[in-house]
């Protein structure tokens, strides 16, 4: 099965907020995983995990665009710029999504940001124990998601105590 994120480009540009940090408030922890509050997406709530590479991972809501993002930094990637596009595919064995992403910068670290707008993503993500997450040039990282799912659980109770969004 392959399902994709989201391919609205112009879409992930304007959710790079969520790597903003300067306004994030921590709300709780679910095993390795933080769960932090962004109120410059529209209090979205979103899991965050640096593994043992250095790579620092964040999944979580984006309640501005209804929609959620995977975002990904780590110092050693001095290959990726501001700005810069590409397509990050996740392959979780029997499940694989694929979807545009960003470049970003954040506190020097480079990394990227993918949006997405299907669930099914984040439910992959909850139950699976691992996920190779593939960027354009081969590059390619393996994350252990022991814990993943207690963390999302964890994402959608703090979600749910956010303030509702107007249309």
């Amino acid at each position: 099965m392959r399902v994709f994120l989201s391919t609205v480009c112009c879409g992930v540009l304007m959710c790079g907020a969520s790597f903003a940090q300067d306004s994030v408030v921590s709300w709780n922890t679910s095993g390795d995983w933080e769960i932090l509050i962004d109120p410059e997406v529209g209090n979205g709530c979103f899991m965050q995990r640096t593994f043992q590479d250095g790579t620092t991972v964040q999944v979580g809501a984006v309640p501005d665009r209804q929609g959620g993002f995977f975002a990904a930094l780590n110092s050693n990637w001095t290959e990726i710029t501001e700005g810069q596009e590409g397509v990050l595919t996740f392959d979780f064995g029997d499940a694989k999504f694929a979807g545009d992403a960003l470049g970003v910068i954040r506190g020097g670290i480079p990394g990227g940001y993918a949006f997405f707008d299907n669930p099914a993503f984040v439910d992959e993500f909850g139950k699976r124990s691992a996920v190779k997450v593939m960027g354009k040039g081969g590059q390619s990282i393996e994350l252990n998601l022991k814990g993943s799912q207690k963390a999302v659980a964890a994402v959608r109770a703090c979600q749910d105590e956010q303030p509702k969004q107007e249309p």
